[in-house]
């Protein structure tokens, strides 16, 4: 059963998870470069995505609303741990399900837009670094920057990034992991949505007129009277 928990205005101060959340950040970025200096460079784009969420955790504003109960973390934890944990099991045992794809010249496509979802996820999260927020909570309705042109567009960048992925290392298995990904992060974004809804009246019309993870396409409105047209003469018939 999902609950929808509003929070005291005046909480001031940061919460023991903001804390957590900063320190795994930073911890995760150090470890990267003590177990290779080379593969830190290499992975400079990840790292600078992953300081940037540190600091987001440090100067987001308190929470106004969350939601409680097990459906919405399953789907938070499931969607931000599912693609790591697999590539690391893939890597140590089951090689396989991660090997290089045989054509060169998609791995660097693959790569390439690996770097494009990258890019496009460090962008989102310093917009979003005021509200910035693991589980479904609110806290502040940012509507700029790459909200302008989708309602969730760091999971359109983090899928852009595992595509790419995918692309380099094409097997089945990663297929079926994307796939079960989306599925949790479709979960995950009716949570998120829920609790927006609730906690801002004016989120449904920016719903309506903003597509989940780019823009609506919209008829022109010349074209729309002449399907009203059309439409009428049909019914007539």
């Amino acid at each position: 059963m999902v609950k929808i928990i509003s929070l005291p205005s005046e909480r001031r101060g940061h919460h023991w998870s903001d804390w957590v959340g900063f320190l795994f950040c930073v911890w995760l970025v150090i470890a990267i470069f003590r177990k290779s200096p080379a593969m830190g460079m290499m992975m400079l784009p990840a790292c600078l995505h992953d300081i940037v969420a540190g600091v987001a955790f440090l100067v987001r504003r308190p929470a106004k609303a969350h939601l409680q109960g097990w459906g919405p973390r399953i789907a938070t934890y499931g969607s931000s741990f599912l693609i790591p944990a697999f590539l690391a099991l893939g890597g140590s045992r089951y090689p396989s399900w991660v090997r290089f794809t045989r054509v060169p010249s998609v791995v660097s496509v693959g790569y390439c837009v690996w770097m494009l979802g990258i890019m496009a996820a460090v962008w989102t999260v310093w917009q979003l670094r005021s509200s910035f927020s693991l589980a479904p909570q609110a806290r502040e309705l940012v509507l700029t920057g790459p909200y302008r042109l989708a309602r969730h567009p760091i999971y359109a960048a983090y899928l852009v990034q595992y595509l790419g992925i995918w692309l380099g290392h094409f097997t089945l298995p990663f297929g079926i992991a994307v796939l079960a990904w989306l599925g949790l992060i479709a979960a995950r974004i009716h949570y998120e949505e829920m609790v927006l809804q609730r906690t801002f009246p004016q989120y449904e019309e920016y719903r309506q007129q903003i597509g989940m993870f780019g823009p609506k396409m919209r008829l022109s409105s010349k074209l729309l009277a002449r399907e009203r047209v059309l439409g009428s003469q049909c019914r007539a018939l």
